[in-house]
């Protein structure tokens, strides 16, 4: 397996690099890098690490990454926060998104946040209860 790094990628296996991994968040770059090496087997993949501390920068510094480094379009595959980062960076560019995988993002509807935040809430001990 081919793996190299430059600034803020990780680059996983060979050309092309037609699938970028994004991890949660933000602060919490690299969680993803288990499956960019289980990917790589099979296609190249890029691992963007977000530096930028507000969202436009997030999704300017991810379609840099994209444009320099990827096989356009790609695949993303989010997780947690990059589930939600890559939603967003795909309804901006969609001209650069192949496919999007989404896993554990949080909800697009208010109707499913307040199911979340009933169940988060239950989960907690008396002394935290609403």
């Amino acid at each position: 397996m081919n793996r190299t790094s430059v600034k803020n990628l990780r680059k996983y296996g060979d050309l092309p690099f037609n699938l970028a991994v994004i991890h949660g968040g933000p602060g919490a770059p690299g969680e993803m890098a288990p499956v960019a090496r289980e990917l790589s087997a099979f296609r190249g993949v890029l691992e963007p690490l977000q530096t930028a501390v507000i969202l436009d920068g997030q999704v300017r510094e991810l379609r840099e990454i994209l444009e320099k480094h990827g096989s356009l379009p790609v695949t993303l595959v989010g997780f947690s926060w990059g589930a939600m980062l890559s939603f967003i960076f795909t309804a901006r560019h969609p001209q650069l998104v192949k496919k999007l995988v989404l896993i554990g993002s949080g909800p697009y509807e208010e109707k499913y946040a307040t199911n979340i935040t009933k169940t988060r809430i239950s989960r907690l001990g008396k002394t935290f209860s609403a």
